[in-house]
């Protein structure tokens, strides 16, 4: 039976070989490493990442159709398969945590997907994802800050290491071909030890960055009145003591600017309130 892709999902497969190889030499693949794929289909950035020599792979499927495709190539015991969703999958519980994460992540689940692996490794010793997705979102991912076009993932992103887009990816390198055109992106991350500021695990960075781009244009005391329990006069108070203006908006900030306000005690206070006491407790 001819198989049928089901593109609400995402399920356009790269069958470019050129791109799978290239993908996996920009990686830099060794046999210390152990890579995690999402989203594998028909197995053909999977099969180049088996040759590279790699370590170890872990690849996680949804489509358990896929499987008349992806078993065979689990003979090879480095290879273990995960068939579950990549948006709810527990990414502590694999038996080794990868050191690269390769992806062809289809738009959608793209946001929730990268914070999820920020959530579980962020400050661990992977270092490493070359993600191929749709190229307004690769473009998003890598705005970084003080774009037209950050937000709290590219920031998070930056303030962690940084991101930039390596390749774009035409139509044609996939089946069913796509609506749109493609790109990769390649995150490398910093290892932290000391801190969480600024990385996914943050509590206050992720609901400073959430209220702050409430609403994309408006200005930072705006959001934060909607927010935070925090005045007009608290707000403009606390963006003096940090040398930004009334009218200070959340995508002109730099990351110095973000990691700087999120480590202020009064704003905190506003967001956090009483956890804040119950940490300290």
């Amino acid at each position: 039976m001819k198989f049928r892709h089901n593109t609400d999902i995402g399920q356009n497969f790269l069958r470019d070989l050129s791109v799978a190889d290239w993908m996996v030499s920009r990686a830099n693949l060794t046999p210390d490493d152990f890579v995690l794929e999402i989203g594998p289909g028909s197995g053909v950035l999977t099969k180049a990442i088996m040759a590279s020599g790699c370590g170890g792979l872990d690849a996680i499927e949804i489509d358990t159709r896929l499987k008349t495709d992806l078993e065979p190539l689990a003979s090879d015991p480095r290879l273990a398969l995960h068939w579950e969703d990549a948006v709810r999958f527990d990414y502590t519980a694999l038996d080794v945590v990868p050191t690269r994460i390769m992806a062809n992540l289809p738009y959608h689940i793209t946001t929730p997907v990268i914070w999820r692996l920020l959530e579980a490794y962020s400050g661990s010793r992977m270092t490493y994802m070359m993600l191929m997705t749709q190229a307004e979102a690769a473009k998003r991912l890598a705005s970084g800050a003080g774009s037209r076009d950050s937000n709290p993932l590219s920031i998070t992103i930056a303030a962690s290491g940084g991101a930039v887009v390596v390749r774009k990816v035409p139509r044609s390198a996939f089946y069913p071909a796509p609506r749109v055109d493609s790109a990769i992106v390649e995150i490398k991350l910093r290892r932290q030890s000391e801190t969480s500021a600024g990385t996914a695990n943050d509590k206050m960075w992720r609901r400073l960055l959430s209220g702050s781009f409430a609403t994309r244009r408006k200005t930072l005391v705006n959001n934060w009145a909607g927010s935070f329990h925090i005045t007009r006069g608290e707000s403009l108070e606390i963006l003096s003591s940090h040398s930004l203006g009334e009218m200070s908006r959340p995508e002109e900030l730099s990351v110095g600017e973000w990691l700087a306000i999120s480590g202020d005690s009064a704003l905190k206070q506003a967001i956090l309130g009483g956890e804040i006491e119950n940490e300290t407790c």
